[in-house]
């Protein structure tokens, strides 16, 4: 039998993923363990998207295998257990509605026990008055989430099919709108690019994010695409034009 010899580096970083993977586990049998009565800050749903979030990172979940397992545990998590988590009363207030754009605000989860000092995602707090748009757009080297709060936003989201040069080839896999606990997500494997449109007032959303998943590949933030405006090919095909940010919002920003 061959032996395979570690280099440090690979020892270290397999040993802290353990420790990592083992002080989550451990985490999440306090949760189990604490009284109803007795409302901690920790959340066990909270524990759970870092452990699957932190096993995509170590390469042990598939991209779309991350997207099921969140959308199946976001589907399951009580709104009100969500809502106090993210302090969502004090975002809510504070929340600015652009005219033609969403905003973002950072969620601050450092006062839940259980989690390590640095996520493996970032959260966001996603903010639209009615007639703004999160803009068509698609990424690369991430994948991310968003959760209705509030109100009603259409969603519209399509695989990449190719790339070139200019333009985008892409296929439409969801048209429908978003009622309060709808998940959508969104990877380099399935659903890439997406637009949401806000159909009330206000539109509050939870995101994250999880970006530079390969740290060796550079991440080109969003991808601006004009799905309105393409080729129309067959099979439903759209050959849709890359466009600048400025562009973007100038077409679909505002209704």
């Amino acid at each position: 039998m061959r032996t395979v010899k570690l280099s440090r580096r690979t020892f270290c970083g397999n040993l802290v993923g353990s420790l990592l993977t083992f002080s989550l586990i451990k985490s999440l049998s306090v949760v189990e363990a604490l009284a109803n009565p007795v409302r901690p800050e920790v959340r066990k749903w909270l524990i759970e998207m870092e452990y699957v979030t932190h096993q995509l990172r170590l390469g042990r979940v598939k991209k779309v295998e991350w997207q099921g397992q969140i959308e199946s545990l976001l589907s399951r998590v009580d709104l009100n257990d969500l809502l106090a988590a993210i302090d969502f009363d004090r975002l809510a207030k504070a929340a600015v509605f652009p005219k033609d754009h969403e905003s973002a605000e950072d969620v601050d989860f450092s006062h839940n026990e259980g989690l390590p000092a640095e996520l493996s995602f970032a959260p966001y707090f996603y903010a639209l008055k009615k007639g703004t748009a999160i803009v068509p757009h698609g990424h690369r080297n991430m994948t991310s989430m968003h959760m209705m709060l509030k109100g009603q936003a259409h969603c519209w989201q399509f695989e990449r099919v190719a790339d070139e040069g200019k333009y985008l080839t892409i296929k439409p896999t969801t048209d429908r709108t978003l009622e309060i606990g709808a998940v959508t997500t969104v990877s380099d494997e399935k659903d890439n690019v997406h637009w949401f449109k806000a159909l009330s007032e206000p539109v509050f959303m939870f995101n994250i994010g999880v970006f530079r998943l390969n740290p060796s590949e550079a991440v080109n933030g969003r991808e601006y695409v004009d799905p309105l405006h393409g080729e129309k090919l067959k099979d439903g095909l759209i050959r849709a034009k890359r466009i600048e940010r400025k562009e973007a919002y100038k077409l679909y920003g505002k209704s």
